[in-house]
């Protein structure tokens, strides 16, 4: 299978079917408890019944992992994963925030290292991030890659603070903030990971252990193959289960010096 041209043709199906749907009253409304433990929206429910249509018409086999249904077998003869997040920034489109996205990656097997490829559209211009193993990362059709920003206090830094009670963790980005200027956050993660791979941001960090893999499976390969680095709040490689329920922390950054400041204040706390 031509996963480049699957991928693409998916994505454009959710960026018309969301945008259209978006002007709808019901757009909002709450559908219950999805499979990654979030209140599942209408606009959610349709961006993922597009991708199981689209999907059917192209006739593709693999195992789906979405963030709304969890895990599903869609064809006769899946042996690959495809890990999808619809909709990520869900209350920005509701909310006509202009900061949205749909992210799609294909994995060999049920851990993040398995990612090959992956992409990300943006759903309000249409932009493609791409990325396959080993082949860099491209902005449409032009290649791309990481800021060389490796100072701290200069450095445009993206941080998710949204829902974090995890003592440790608060007192860590609370040393952090002394250091760095620049903090961001625009409300969907998988597209800020985009940004740090086209060199608009330096850094993002999610330290909530709340952050799925569904969230993440394209932009972590994406940003690795822009040049960018990710890792765990220890440095360690960031590897996990590719379920809609496992959850982790990371740091990404443009480079290394830049991720070895950033532990470095995090091991001083």
């Amino acid at each position: 299978m031509d996963w480049s041209e699957i991928l693409r043709e998916v994505a454009e199906n959710v960026k018309n079917e969301v945008n259209k749907a978006l002007g709808s009253k019901d757009a909002s409304e709450d559908l219950g408890i999805g499979a990654g433990g979030d209140t599942t929206k209408k606009i959610d429910y349709i961006a993922e019944k597009t991708v199981f249509d689209a999907l059917n018409n192209l006739n593709v086999s693999c195992i789906l992992i979405s963030e709304e249904s969890g895990v599903k077998k869609i064809g006769d003869k899946p042996e690959e994963f495809l890990i999808l997040d619809p909709l990520d920034g869900t209350v920005n489109a509701l909310r006509g925030v202009k900061f949205y996205c749909c992210s799609l990656a294909v994995s060999k097997t049920w851990f993040l290292n398995g990612v090959y490829s992956g992409l990300i559209m943006n759903l309000v211009d249409g932009d493609v991030y791409y990325a396959e193993k080993g082949k860099g990362a491209y902005l449409n059709e032009e290649k791309i890659h990481t800021s060389n920003m490796e100072n701290l206090k200069e450095a445009l830094i993206g941080l998710d603070l949204c829902l974090l009670n995890n003592e440790e963790n608060i007192k860590r980005l609370v040393k952090l903030l002394v250091y760095a200027f620049h903090i961001r956050h625009f409300g969907a993660n998988a597209l800020e990971l985009c940004q740090i791979a086209s060199g608009v941001t330096d850094a993002f960090i999610d330290a909530r252990n709340r952050i799925r893999a569904v969230d993440i499976a394209a932009g972590q390969l994406i940003v690795k193959e822009a040049g960018g680095i990710i890792v765990s709040l220890n440095g360690e490689e960031l590897n996990m289960k590719v379920t809609p329920e496992e959850r982790t922390s990371f740091i990404a950054t443009a480079n290394n010096q830049l991720c070895k400041e950033i532990l470095k204040v995090f091991k001083t706390f």
